[in-house]
């Protein structure tokens, strides 16, 4: 079979995929009083993503997106009916996160695969994974282990916050100048040069020094940490 026979194939399967698609969804709006089997399902040929939910946008409608090449009957061996029926689950959820309303103690975990969508997953029975592993969708899943907020230990966040202030201050420190054009510095291996230009980025602080017939840049951090002082600083 060529490329283009199996792409007519695929293609030729997209009513009856929709109609499995649909038909889950059509359950699901009935026991959740939602309208996901109104929105319209699309497929392409993608081989990275088994699928997707893409909310209504300024530029694109509201709409469920699956790989043919997975969900494709004819390539059956890509997933298997209850990886597939999970896949539908999974896009489904996320639809879900946008028309119902999530409980506060599902709040704690943002983003997409966050904490609301999980929540929405343990309501329809889908794996709360990010990632599709084969079989996964055989195994069962402790939804209330995976709900349930990590308990927080106040001194490894304190210290947490600590480690991360002391990163803000050395790197606020990195990029401040503390020399200017025309300081004398000496240098262990290059003697007496003068800087001659000083330039600062976002993180750094780079010096133009110049050292007879020749100029080197130097990071003021590194000329800071070898106490190169300027001539005459004690």
């Amino acid at each position: 079979m060529t490329k283009q026979q199996m792409f007519k194939m695929l293609h030729d399967e997209e009513p009856i995929i929709r109609a499995e698609i649909t038909a889950l969804y059509s359950v699901l709006d009935h026991k959740l009083g939602l309208h996901g089997a109104d929105v319209p399902i699309t497929f392409d040929m993608d081989e990275k993503a088994l699928g997707s939910y893409l909310p209504p946008s300024y530029d694109d409608e509201e709409q469920f997106k699956f790989s043919l090449f997975f969900v494709g009957f004819c390539l059956n061996e890509q997933l298997s009916k209850a990886d597939r029926i999970n896949l539908y689950k999974h896009e489904y959820a996320h639809y879900m996160t946008r028309y119902i309303p999530i409980p506060s103690e599902y709040t704690w975990q943002p983003g997409v695969h966050g904490s609301a969508w999980k929540y929405c997953c343990s309501l329809i029975g889908a794996i709360p994974a990010d990632y599709y592993v084969e079989d996964q969708s055989l195994k069962k899943v402790d939804y209330e282990a995976v709900l349930t907020r990590p308990s927080v230990d106040h001194k490894q966040v304190q210290m947490l916050d600590t480690y991360r202030s002391n990163n803000a201050y050395k790197k606020l420190e990195g990029t401040k100048v503390k020399y200017s054009v025309g300081d004398v510095v000496n240098h262990p291996k290059f003697g007496q040069g003068t800087i001659t230009d000083v330039q600062k980025t976002s993180s750094s602080v780079s010096l133009h020094i110049n050292f007879g017939e020749e100029t080197k840049i130097i990071d003021q951090q590194w000329l800071v940490k070898a106490n190169y002082k300027r001539v005459g600083d004690r």
